[in-house]
């Protein structure tokens, strides 16, 4: 597919090409989920860091609620954090969409916490990009593909869906990675895509000796 081409009106011109190879079905898992795991790492850096700060305020502000519970009446005020949650939001500069995200990130996590579907807060902020980060994947690809009336080479809704929750695993896994990194570096500017993984090399005269048998 040439630069420019549009095979998805509803798709960013990032990733016209991994819906290319997912409804091709020329590439196989492990190359579909690099080249989406490619642009979503491109689309992550182009959004920048705001995310970023975000995350690590909500996570200042849920150590400060939990330790207020510790001290007085030993139940986080949820409520509360969430407002405090949108307060946040509201006073960051910045992108709406962005904020947005960052902000259903947040809420979604302390959700999870609140619920016991996570252990502990550990890095909050980076639990947080995780949650970012997938909604992002969510928001401008995963959700996206549907919304159209008819597929590209006319391939089904259900052969389309299955490919694309083939490729779930590993997004998952770069995003825990990038998560980790931009935490760390509180930058997205170095993402990196996952290793790939290694061949095991192939013992000759073992595969001799079974030839013989």
């Amino acid at each position: 597919m040439p630069d420019g081409d549009n095979v998805h009106s509803r798709l960013a011109r990032l990733y016209q090409k991994p819906y290319q190879w997912l409804y091709e079905g020329k590439a196989d898992r492990d190359e579909c989920a690099r080249i989406a795991m490619e642009a979503l790492k491109r689309d992550l850096m182009k959004k920048g860091n705001l995310p970023i700060m975000l995350a690590k305020r909500m996570e200042e502000s849920l150590e400060r609620a939990i330790n207020d519970a510790t001290n007085k009446s030993g139940v986080v005020d949820w409520a509360a954090l969430n407002v405090e949650f949108d307060r946040l939001e509201q006073q960051a500069n910045g992108s709406h969409y962005l904020k947005t995200l960052a902000l259903d990130a947040g809420k979604s996590f302390i959700n999870d916490l609140r619920y016991k579907r996570v252990a502990d807060t550990g890095s909050a902020s980076e639990a947080i990009l995780k949650h970012y980060m997938y909604k992002v994947y969510e928001s401008e690809f995963k959700r996206r593909i549907p919304l159209t009336l008819e597929h590209h080479a006319g391939i089904d809704a259900v052969t389309l869906n299955r490919r694309i929750e083939e490729i779930q695993a590993d997004i998952l896994a770069a995003i825990s990675k990038w998560a980790k990194q931009a935490t760390e570096d509180q930058n997205v500017a170095n993402l990196r895509l996952p290793r790939r993984p290694s061949l095991k090399p192939v013992d000759l005269d073992e595969d001799l000796l079974c030839t013989a048998d």
